[in-house]
């Protein structure tokens, strides 16, 4: 069953295709005016003579440049205002699938760990734990809680990022050796540390960039990873000088991504599978947020879907210092 978002845009469609047939049929009419004319009056036996009949066709031909001229301004007019409505109805219909997506992800994700939790607090409560099961409970507790504050923290980054943009401190930077750091640090933190990461040779280009905003970036990627690249994610980085930017290619190698999903998969709250059949953890909000700080940083985002040899990557720019462009 169509959603009503969609269901208005197809209906306004239809006006405009039969707006469209309309005004063919109009235009069509003065074009052939006088041809018509002289046509009904041969059926009723009226004979024009030939000077007659060439004013006759002057006169209207007059009056039909007039109407089409008028016409056709005031059919642009009216064709250019359908244009915008059905922008906006197009719009619609991606809000109310982005609501759609928030609303089934957000609400898995809070009911998941708050059970979780409620359950290992509610068994600790009651005295069901003791002992190493104890510690157990209240360590996964703490994890559940832990995962819940990072998923407000990014919906709250996310709605300041939509509203004011990501704030970013541009800073002169030296890429290889800025990514060799963030990714030694990632690999200490236990929500990254299970992906093997690692930094293709390259020349060492100098950019400027925002540290902080790079740490996000390549965090959200590497978290992506995880999720989507397999029970061992492995994932490759490589850097290269492209006209002013340094781009940076982060590439895993798990079963990569349909060309659909490549088309919005910076769009907030969509994800590479259905959100309706959940099977990872998320909001959706990782590539967007790649996405915002890029173009926070002057640069932008690109995702390559399948990549030869397997996997998916996302490539996102950088601006090089200037002195080094």
């Amino acid at each position: 069953m169509l959603d009503p978002a969609r269901r208005k845009l197809y209906s306004y469609v239809a006006v405009v295709a039969v707006y469209v047939i309309v005004f063919g049929w109009w235009v069509f009419f003065f074009v052939h005016q006088s041809e018509f004319l002289v046509r009904r009056l041969e059926r009723r036996g009226v004979t024009l003579p030939a000077d007659a009949e060439a004013a006759l066709r002057e006169a209207t031909d007059e009056s039909m440049r007039m109407f089409v001229f008028e016409g056709s301004f005031l059919g642009l007019l009216l064709l250019a205002s359908m244009f915008l409505v059905m922008r906006s109805l197009q719009r619609e219909v991606v809000v109310h699938r982005q609501q759609k997506n928030f609303l089934s992800a957000v609400t898995h994700e809070l009911k998941s760990p708050l059970a979780s939790a409620k359950l290992y607090l509610e068994s600790l409560a009651l005295g069901r734990a003791e002992g190493e099961k104890r510690e157990r409970y209240l360590r996964n507790a703490h994890a559940d809680l832990e995962r819940l504050q990072e998923m407000v923290e990014q919906l709250l980054e996310s709605a300041r990022m939509s509203s004011t943009g990501p704030p970013v401190r541009i800073e002169r930077l030296a890429l290889r050796t800025e990514l060799a750091h963030i990714l030694d640090e990632l690999a200490r933190d236990p929500a990254t540390a299970s992906v093997q990461s690692s930094l293709a040779p390259g020349d060492d280009l100098e950019v400027e960039a925002d540290p902080l905003a790079l740490r996000t970036m390549l965090r959200n990627l590497l978290t992506n990873a995880i999720k989507y690249a397999g029970p061992a994610p492995r994932v490759e980085l490589t850097t290269r000088a492209e006209g002013s930017a340094a781009a940076v290619r982060v590439r895993d190698f798990g079963p990569g991504l349909k060309a659909l999903d490549v088309r919005r998969i910076f769009e907030p709250f969509v994800r590479g599978g259905d959100e309706l059949v959940r099977t990872r953890k998320g909001v959706g909000l990782g590539l967007y947020m790649v996405a915002e700080l890029a173009r926070a940083q002057r640069g932008a985002a690109r995702a390559i879907g399948s990549v030869e040899g397997g996997g998916f990557a996302v490539e996102f720019t950088l601006p090089l210092a200037r002195d080094k462009r």
